[in-house]
């Protein structure tokens, strides 16, 4: 058998080639430590390779979304830690208040503490993260949300809504990114409940102008029943008059003559003033009409206000009816004239006997713990959404982790086994160009 020189050629060329390329194979991979560096190599384990990649590029950018959540829920919660504090060095500032040992100065010097905790929750009301304000719900206010009326503030207004701010989704769960205004701050409460504001502005001008407050101890309403105030649209119920039955937790009793009388005595600029005020059973709590006009309770009260000192009102929303006055003031019910007895109308509005300023401030713990439980309420909340996206990051950490770890397995290189490959391939490209060395140097009639 003949064999042709060109032949010997082809496949000695063809050997050294195949040898070139895996001896550069082999020096590329040990470069670069992977093992797989373009889909020829290995088209299967590539497939694998780019899922796991996507996998993890996927995984990664929930991880970025879930910290992104974790760092707005911890900026909600610091600034309800900060109200907290708010509210409970209001609450120890309250506690030295109610005492009759103190002077008028040490009372101013109070309530101007309590105003500065007022500047420091409208602050807390306006905390901003990322170019938002946290409390705003989903509007975009151009300026803060919170305004103070008033120089003292004597109210704020809020220009957000009273929705959660945000939503971060994962598997199917939803986690709002804050918490509501009215959650956090008690605002519009469907109790009729004072918000935080307002709780501090009450303590603060109780201090400093030491106001006494006579306010129905419980609703004045039957269970189930309401009593109507001034008619607010034209389908609204007509105001509640004494005569209407089972509406009021006590049922009102006339004295003898059919009327409801009660003294008030109080203070106008230092000197005692007293007053009675009768109303028939027809009169209604609150009807709107204010005096001299008006004749229900509430205005028939304020009518003699230039005497007594004493102001009333009534929330439609509590469905309780407040007096208020100056230092201290007395009210009792007392015989109509041309009675031989009194009425009931103290108990029907369950007032006390006695309103005093002291009284007054121990009064308003119970509303700085009222606001005060809704701030530690919405930050339970907000501190469980903060543990469960904790746990929702080690998860997708963990993840990428084993993710990484299957990419790596099939990527990286056997660097050992690289070595002692590549220096076989070496050894055999040499062995290969010194064959073809040696074959070049003879002819066709060599092998004839």
């Amino acid at each position: 058998m003949r064999i042709a020189t060109s032949t010997l050629y082809a496949q000695q060329t063809a050997a050294i080639d195949d040898q070139q390329a895996l001896y550069a194979q082999i020096g590329q991979q040990i470069s670069s430590g992977k093992k797989l560096g373009a889909p020829s190599d290995d088209p299967a384990r590539i497939a694998q390779d780019l899922a796991l990649h996507t996998a993890i590029d996927e995984t990664n950018q929930q991880a970025t979304n879930v910290q992104s959540a974790v760092s707005e829920l911890t900026t909600t919660d610091s600034a309800l830690s900060s109200l907290t504090s708010v509210l409970q060095s209001a609450r120890q500032l309250a506690v030295q208040g109610s005492t009759d040992s103190l002077t008028s100065d040490q009372r101013t010097a109070l309530g101007a503490q309590i105003d500065q905790l007022l500047q420091q929750a409208i602050a807390v009301g306006n905390t901003s993260y990322a170019g938002h304000y946290v409390f705003a719900g989903t509007t975009n206010p151009a300026g803060p949300p919170v305004q103070q009326q008033g120089n003292p503030t004597s109210s704020v207004s809020f220009s957000g809504n009273g929705q959660s701010q945000g939503q971060l989704v994962y598997n199917g769960q939803q986690f709002a990114l804050s918490t509501t205004f009215g959650a956090a701050f008690n605002y519009q409460s469907a109790d009729g409940s004072p918000d935080v504001f307002q709780t501090l502005i009450a303590l603060r001008n109780t201090l400093v102008n030491q106001t006494a407050v006579d306010q129905s101890a419980a609703a004045i309403n039957r269970p189930g029943a309401v009593v109507y105030g001034p008619q607010g649209v034209p389908a609204s119920p007509a105001p509640t008059t004494l005569a209407t039955p089972n509406a009021f937790a006590v049922a009102p009793v006339a004295d003898s003559s059919g009327n409801f009388s009660i003294t008030i005595n109080g203070t106008v600029n230092g000197v005692q003033g007293v007053a009675t005020i009768t109303v028939p059973p027809g009169a209604a709590i609150d009807d709107g009409v204010g005096p001299p006009g008006g004749t229900s309770v509430v205005a028939k009260i304020n009518a003699a206000t230039a005497t007594t000192g004493v102001t009333a009102s009534f929330n439609a929303k509590t469905q309780r009816v407040v007096l208020t006055g100056t230092g201290s003031f007395f009210v009792n019910d007392a015989p109509s004239p041309g009675a031989a007895n009194s009425g009931n109308l103290t108990k029907v509005l369950d007032l006390a006997p006695q309103a005093d300023f002291v009284q007054n401030v121990s009064t308003q713990l119970g509303d700085i713990d009222h606001v005060l439980n809704g701030v530690l309420s919405a930050r339970s909340v907000v501190g469980a959404r903060i543990q469960a996206l904790g746990t929702i990051q080690n998860q997708l950490q963990t993840a990428v982790t084993d993710n990484t770890s299957t990419e790596s397995s099939i990527e990286d290189l056997d660097v050992a086994a690289a070595v002692s490959k590549f220096s076989q391939t070496q050894t055999a490209l040499q062995a290969a160009y010194s064959t073809t060395t040696k074959l070049e140097s003879k002819t066709l009639f060599d092998y004839i």
